[in-house]
């Protein structure tokens, strides 16, 4: 997803800069709670001049993802805080890693795979805080078509080309018997029509982006599998990842940015229709519907919190099964230590 953000492609989004606000809130290590009510703790108004953050977004367009950034905008919780940030978009759904570890961004929107294989490559980059907590990518067919794992031999199958899509599918195929050998891999930019029209008969997505297209187009559900129940491991999907020479020099913009993505977070999920509809004002040319939108944020809900109810934190757990996974398809040669990989260090203070 990369991004296959795998997502439904975003039409033309607008590449507005967004001016966004923040000073530090403590941060923590591993184990760390992270719970937006925290978020605010410490939190001060400054008259110095804000810090200038460049976050590059992991999808050439802008989607609902964007959410937390555009509400924690509106409603001045970044001016609260001590930052200034703009939002960018990589060229493709293959790039964005490579702009935060250029120096191009500051932070970014990435999946938890494109950290993996920066950390192979030897990148400067690191996740700081999960944005969702677990797997909810899958297989997708339009409604009325089953889909299960016996039938997935000679099937059109869309694939992205990012780095998510290209670790997960071939869990589920092994897990089938199969290769990519027997199925037809469709690149596309976008799935939603081509499978509603026949010209493939698998979408690989997640939920969040395909529930809500197939129900803003069709008032159905599509049906689906999702690849952590066929071999796929359960890790969450996207992180907030920063570049470690900027982190290193501006912890505090750092800490103070996702103190007020948590504070925003939290008021957005608590409150669908309001968050989507300040999106919806920041990109009406996005050429998202509002009801697409809501159903699609509703869902990205549904995965960002852990069973302790906290945002942000990570764990040593979820690094280590995605790299052994990931090393069990050849992905990777080895593991490294999980602290290589990510730090809870600039979390909320809890």
């Amino acid at each position: 997803m990369t991004t296959n953000r795998f997502h439904a492609i975003r039409l033309a989004a607008l590449l507005t800069a967004l001016a966004l606000v923040a000073t530090a809130c403590g941060g923590s290590d591993e184990g760390s709670t992270s719970s937006s009510s925290a978020a605010t703790d410490g939190a001060a108004t400054t008259t110095s001049e804000p810090l200038a953050i460049t976050l590059s977004y992991d999808w050439p367009t802008v989607d609902f993802e964007a959410v937390p950034i555009v509400v924690a905008q509106q409603k001045g919780w970044f001016a609260e805080q001590g930052v200034d940030v703009e939002l960018i978009f990589p060229p493709d759904a293959a790039s964005s890693a490579k702009v935060l570890a250029t120096g191009d961004s500051d932070l970014a929107l990435l999946t938890t795979t494109d950290i993996a294989f920066s950390v192979k490559s030897e990148l400067p980059i690191t996740s700081i805080g999960n944005y969702t907590m677990s797997n909810n990518w899958g297989l997708f067919t339009k409604p009325g078509t089953p889909v299960s794992i016996d039938g997935l031999k000679g099937k059109r199958i869309s694939t992205y080309g990012d780095s998510w899509t290209k670790a997960m599918l071939p869990f589920v195929l092994d897990n089938a018997g199969l290769t990519n050998k027997d199925v037809e891999e469709v690149v596309v930019d976008w799935d939603l029509p081509l499978l509603l029209n026949g010209k493939i008969d698998v979408a690989t997505n997640t939920t969040n982006f395909m529930l809500a297209g197939v129900r803003d187009e069709t008032g159905e559900d599509p049906n689906y599998l999702l690849a952590r129940d066929y071999g796929a491991p359960d890790v969450p999907v996207w992180v907030y990842a920063g570049n470690k020479a900027w982190l290193a020099e501006h912890a505090d913009g750092a800490k103070g940015f996702l103190a007020a993505i948590a504070k925003a977070t939290e008021w957005a999920c608590a409150n669908p229709e309001e968050a989507t509809t300040l999106f919806g004002e920041a990109y009406p040319d996005s050429g998202y519907s509002f009801s697409y939108n809501r159903i699609g944020w509703t869902d990205t809900c549904r995965y960002m919190q852990d069973d302790a109810g906290q945002y942000f934190t990570q764990t040593d757990e979820q690094w280590t099964t995605l790299g052994e996974a990931l090393k069990g398809i050849g992905e990777l040669d080895t593991v490294a230590d999980p602290s290589a990989y990510y730090t809870n260090e600039y979390l909320p203070a809890g």
